[in-house]
């Protein structure tokens, strides 16, 4: 079977319904981090992926120094450069850190040690820009579906009981590995982790924003680093 781009899973889709929520969240990235970024700013991707948003940036802020990192997809884009970890880039020297829909795929010590990152590279007024999947709610029925058209299978990893207790915000547990599944993932208990290191100065929802949480598919928080003592 002939292996899915970045961009059909995403932008790209077959799914319309999918399609457009990956759309809209990337033109939400954009226009948040288009706002948060100063003049002649750097932004740092984690888990960039091919480089997609950065280059879409690149494309609506010329000033802007465009740096990704990810240990599995190679680059695409010339004008974006990528760091081989967040460990070689220098203290306090980034505007806006992005970490978009990677989140949900760590083990806590990779999330542990993205926030510590996090807390070390970004500027006093520095922004973290935090996006990731809402499996809770009505967007799960929708998510399940198109996983299940992307495979071509009739199975799905969610058991009908599953699937309810997720459409209601009850709980569902978590695969041991969390890098190639959403199953279970729960945004809620992320910002509480979060919430510890940074300030939450805003959230917002895609593709339905002033709306209850359950009515959209994807959360986006902007942090801000605590005060250094």
């Amino acid at each position: 079977m002939r292996e899915i781009s970045y961009e059909e899973q995403t932008v790209k889709s077959g799914n319309p319904l999918a399609r457009f929520a990956h759309r809209t969240r990337m033109t939400m990235a954009i226009d948040l981090v288009t706002k948060l970024c100063a003049a002649s700013g750097t932004v740092v991707d984690f888990g960039a992926g091919p480089g997609l948003f950065l280059h879409t940036l690149g494309e609506a802020r010329h000033d802007v120094t465009l740096v990704g990192h990810d240990p599995y997809m190679a680059p695409t884009f010339p004008e974006v450069r990528y760091a081989e970890s967040l460990d070689s880039v220098a203290a306090q020297s980034v505007d806006v850190l992005t970490a978009l829909e990677v989140c949900e795929h760590l083990y806590p010590n990779e999330l542990e040690a993205l926030l510590d990152d996090a807390a070390r590279i970004l500027k006093p007024a520095g922004a973290l820009v935090i996006s990731v999947p809402i499996m809770y709610g009505l967007a799960i029925a929708p998510k399940v579906s198109n996983w299940m058209i992307r495979s071509r299978s009739l199975k799905s990893e969610y058991t009908p009981g599953e699937l309810f207790k997720s459409m209601v915000g009850i709980p569902v547990c978590r695969p041991q590995n969390p890098r190639t599944t959403h199953k279970g993932f729960d945004f809620r208990e992320l910002r509480a982790i979060v919430s510890e290191r940074f300030l939450i100065e805003a959230v917002h929802l895609s593709p339905v924003p002033h709306t209850p949480w359950c009515l959209s598919s994807q959360y986006f928080m902007i942090c801000r680093p605590r005060a250094r003592s």
